[in-house]
């Protein structure tokens, strides 16, 4: 239980990596975006997987491009990475009290 937790935790990790660099990078020529897709791996533990984009920003005069980076996709992520983080810390302060309990039942 203990690896699945852990595994979510730098799965979202690689989530809100991706999307900052995006963001830091909304301004580089010729620049493409980071994507980073959550799945589910073997025996319940969670991966990413993360690539760049294959499509292009708009095309500017001086024969470069703009960045792809598209700002409220980017904001989403960082949301999603918010949640998954609350979501696993909550799991986790979960099997902690359950821990304890059980603790307690063995050693009365």
């Amino acid at each position: 239980m203990a690896d699945i937790l852990i595994s979510s935790l730098r799965a979202h990790q690689d989530l809100l990596c991706g999307a900052s660099s995006n963001i830091a990078n909304m301004n580089t020529q010729d620049y493409r975006s980071i994507r980073t897709t959550i799945n589910e791996g073997l025996k319940g533990s969670v991966e990413t997987t993360t690539a760049r984009t294959e499509t292009e920003g708009v095309p500017t005069e001086d024969g470069h491009c703009i960045s792809n980076v598209e700002l409220p996709r980017e904001i989403c992520d960082l949301i999603r990475a918010q949640r998954g983080f609350e979501a696993v810390l909550g799991a986790i302060g979960t099997r902690e009290e359950m821990l304890d309990d059980l603790m307690d039942v063995i050693t009365r």
